[in-house]
């Protein structure tokens, strides 16, 4: 293997940088369900909205909404061949490409329970005693969204008591795309439209959706606001209406280094999820409105500044009585992130231990102080440097064919937060073994980093132990106006906070995830069945009972004429939470401010 420079704008994403240099190398970009060959999703921060739609470059997607400091978020499709012309102009403050997304699962258990089997869960979820009740209002008038995989609207628990569905919207972002496609892609199925695949013998046929067996997003959907009417056993919020987005799941055939081939098992991207954000609250309009995303990544610069974060939190924003709630994700025993301090004129080593024969895409990110100056060196389990990297440059390693087999960048100044950046990128099979990340301090204010390796479903590297095991929350789940949750076992003495659930803070310091909630052992139900229900654990269960929650408050508030923003809503669900931490500062970092009393948020809203 040999290092060669590159010639790559450098102020520009390094993971737009990396498709820009597949290109030269003659390997094209895949398709995605909203993307053609040659063409990347992307999330672009403006500040003159008529410059961005007038380049012939982009194709439009979602404008999203403002930020704080008056600049406009925009999605939007544009060919990699174009990307340094478009990130140049200067309309465009920021652009980054999109990420793919995995779900928030730790465990599955395909067995299922009868109707008689399930008539407790419901107060498991709500962590109750036997004097709770239910909440007068149960989520009426008040949508749910749900951005997940696999909705089974034929199933029991997602109908009334007539048979007709309770989901208003499903956009499925695989289905095949019309003119009137959400932002140019996939279709939407209406409530009049699933009410008649409803009559048929085979509904999934006659609808031209399937949601797939065990479906996770079924399972959290009913978590949420499943009624019971098929398994007995309602979810948190059983009469609030419904609008899914199926999040695209297309597998796609990646070409890898040594000429061979392998199927990236990874959802959507963070621009088809902003999307989907957007069209939920325009389905629901004026009406209240909780949304679920039980989604996750592991890189990003953890401290609310990813432009999907900031994306998010405009929409939530921009109207009273909306929430989004996100999984902190399960990523806490797994070695994904390291943190350290760099001296000057002195080196500090990350170690990354990646198996034989890993043939997956692999990811480092790390960000440091934008005061800080480091050198890159990587070193791989040989012991030979490859490469030398100063702040602002960036370069490729290339096997003995010529291919690009690891691309390297190190960015200075990130436009969102001032922050610099490091991003390794391995294509496909390299040696396996340690390999070193070295930093070494050539200009040091305070030398404190923080990496993460990306998500790797099946066979996750990982740095070598001991690990750190901070700073481990849901990269997309930072944001200002995200409120995050984390898994605890409630089916355990004391409900001790879940293994797998991640830990905060964030990057910037800031409490997450903000609340836990039963998340491990959890019973819903069971895509295919109608009216059984099976078990999964992990913090993709744990969100829904807060969105949950979030919808019962919203509809008492709706009720009594009341609105709450986005800050209302967490300031009352902190009022109703625990507050009792562990002693272990290393657990707490886990537990926000604790599982929320629900009668206690009800009360809140009542009293105002």
């Amino acid at each position: 293997m040999r290092f060669e420079w590159t010639d790559i704008f450098a102020d520009i994403d390094p993971r737009l940088q990396r498709l820009m240099q597949r290109r030269r190398r003659g390997l094209s970009t895949p398709p995605t369900a909203s993307t053609e060959v040659g063409e990347v999703a992307a999330i672009a921060k403006v500040n003159d909205i008529e410059a961005w739609y007038s380049m012939t470059e982009v194709r439009e997607g979602a404008e999203i909404g403002c930020t704080e400091d008056g600049d406009i978020i925009v999605t939007a499709r544009v060919p990699v061949s174009r990307l340094q012309s478009v990130r140049s102009s200067p309309c465009v403050i920021s652009l980054q490409a999109s990420q793919s997304l995995q779900l928030t699962t730790d465990d599955l258990t395909p067995q299922t329970l009868s109707l008689q089997e399930n008539k407790e869960n419901f107060k498991q979820l709500l962590r109750a005693s036997e004097t709770d009740s239910v909440p007068e209002q149960q989520g009426k008038n008040v949508v749910i969204g749900i951005v997940d995989v696999g909705c089974d609207f034929a199933h029991q628990n997602f109908r009334y008591p007539d048979g007709s569905t309770r989901i208003l919207a499903l956009w499925d972002q695989d289905g095949s795309s019309e003119p009137d496609s959400p932002f140019g892609y996939g279709k939407v199925y209406s409530s009049t439209e699933i009410n008649q695949a409803l009559q048929a013998e085979n509904p999934y046929k006659a609808l031209g959706y399937y949601p797939g067996k065990i479906a996770h997003g079924t399972h959290v959907m009913d978590i949420a606001t499943g009624n019971g009417n098929g398994t007995g056993s309602p979810g948190i919020s059983p009469q609030a209406d419904i609008v899914f987005v199926h999040f695209s799941n297309g597998a796609v055939e990646a070409v890898l280094a040594d000429g061979g081939s392998a199927v990236d098992k990874s959802l959507g991207d963070t621009t088809e999820l902003v999307e989907a954000v957007d069209f939920i609250f325009e389905i629901a309009q004026n009406r209240p409105c909780a949304i679920n995303i039980s989604l996750a990544l592991h890189g990003g610069p953890h401290d609310g500044t990813a432009l999907v974060e900031q994306s998010i939190d405009a929409l939530v924003s921009q109207k009273p009585n909306r929430a989004v709630v996100i999984a902190a994700g399960n990523s806490y025993y797994k070695g994904i992130h390291a943190s350290g301090k760099v001296p000057k004129n002195g080196f500090t080593d990350l170690h990354w231990d990646i198996p034989r024969g890993h043939w997956q895409y692999k990811a480092l990110e790390l960000w440091y102080d934008g005061k800080d100056k480091f050198q890159l060196e990587l070193i791989p389990p040989d012991g030979e440097s490859l490469v030398s990297l100063q702040l602002g440059e960036n370069g490729e390693i290339v096997d003995e064919d010529d291919n690009t087999v690891i691309y390297l960048s190190h960015r200075f100044c990130d436009p969102n937060n001032g922050d610099n950046m490091i991003g390794v990128f391995m294509e496909s099979r390299l040696p396996g073994g340690i390999w070193t990340v070295r930093l070494h301090g050539v200009e040091v204010n305070n030398g404190n980093f923080h990496a993460w390796i990306e998500r790797e479903d099946g066979s996750q590297t990982s740095f070598v132990a001991p690990y750190d095991n901070t700073h481990t929350v849901n990269s997309i789940g930072c944001g200002r106006n995200i409120i995050m949750v984390g898994s605890y076992d409630p089916t355990k003495p004391n409900q001790p906070l879940s293994y797998f659930s991640s830990s905060g803070p964030t990057r910037d310091g800031r409490k997450k995830p903000d609340f836990i909630a039963p998340g491990q052992n959890i019973w819903a139900a069971a895509s295919l069945t109608e009216n059984k229900s099976y078990r999964k654990s992990g913090t993709s269960m744990s969100a829904p009972v807060v969105t949950g929650i979030i919808a019962l408050m919203l509809s008492e508030a709706n009720a009594r004429n009341i609105e709450l923003d986005i800050n209302q809503i967490h300031d009352i669900l902190i009022q109703s939470a625990e507050h009792n931490p562990p002693e272990d500062p290393l657990q707490k970092a886990r537990y926000g401010y604790g599982s929320i009393d629900i009668n206690a948020a009800i009360s809140a809203v009542r009293a105002m």
